[in-house]
């Protein structure tokens, strides 16, 4: 079969696997960009019952974490480094101070594609980011009245959809050429050098809803594909910009969100009540 990201040639590795308890897929990676797709899936219907699956029992602590880690990152992404970034390991209590001064608040348009029922829109504007939700398989119940708008958005955030695509290329043309944001940040497991076996949990036979995976150098051709620029901060949180920016001085703040989010967050002023007050005026004007 052809691979459905780039094109080339793809190569069974693993026959027969079984999802959904009665469907049958072979998985295929690609001689080039090494993309692991399946063949054929005549499942999603059945799979997307329920656009959520019930076994993301971690889909609203992973939303706090990534919120964190986005604050973090789009606080520091034009910072330079003064220093080695090993001493920065050394000193990192000393750092909050002087990220405390020298940090801007980032004011660009964000958009979540792909933001299910809007739980990290709505903890990136309770933040103070100025962040819309777009979702066309999904409702939006918490971010209702900041959906996508007309506008160019800076930063586009997919977390946890990649995975999902039937036709990968359809939907990256999108966010890199219709779209074309300076910064592209999304999260799913690479899978490493190898392909993983049958008992890699993101498979999720028992959803059917995982039907593509990536690894470093599927991103690095992803990349190639639409002249940007990409690094991974771990397995799970990838970052493609326009721009070269500083992996390792971003790399390690983003690591440690959890350290430095508090202060950060300091520098920001929560939209929570004056989204009331706009929604508020939007009952009166219906």
């Amino acid at each position: 079969m052809k691979c459905r990201l780039c094109g080339c040639d793809a190569t069974l590795v693993k026959s027969d696997l079984l999802y959904l308890k009665k469907f049958n897929a072979n998985l295929y990676q690609c001689t080039y960009c090494k993309m692991l797709q399946l063949d054929f899936v005549n499942w999603l219907d059945f799979a997307y019952s329920e656009s959520i699956s019930i076994t993301d029992t971690g889909l609203v602590q992973r939303n706090i974490m990534l919120a964190k880690r986005v604050l973090v990152l789009l606080s520091v992404i034009n910072l330079k480094n003064l220093f080695p970034v090993f001493l920065y390991r050394i000193f990192k209590k000393y750092l909050k101070i002087f990220a405390a001064k020298s940090i801007k608040p980032f004011k660009s348009k964000i958009l979540d594609f792909g933001g299910g029922y809007g739980l990290l829109v709505r903890l990136l504007r309770d933040a103070g980011f100025d962040a819309y939700w777009n979702d066309l398989y999904t409702e939006n119940l918490l971010a209702k009245g900041f959906e996508k708008n007309s506008g160019y958005y800076e930063v586009l955030l997919s977390f946890e959809v990649l995975e999902h695509l039937e036709n990968p290329k359809f939907e990256l043309d999108k966010i890199f050429k219709e779209f074309s944001p300076n910064f592209f940040i999304t999260s799913t497991l690479s899978y490493g050098n190898e392909v993983p076996n049958e008992n890699w949990w993101y498979y999720s036979f028992e959803t059917g809803q995982h039907i593509t995976f990536y690894n470093q150098e599927t991103f690095k051709v992803i990349a190639s594909i639409y002249g940007y620029h990409y690094f991974s901060v771990d397995e799970t949180f990838h970052i493609f910009s326009k721009q070269k920016i500083n992996k390792e001085l971003i790399r390690f703040y983003v690591q440690r969100s959890d350290f430095f989010y508090d202060t950060f967050a300091r520098k920001y002023n929560s939209l929570t009540l004056t989204d009331h007050d706009r929604m508020l005026e939007r009952i009166k004007l219906s």
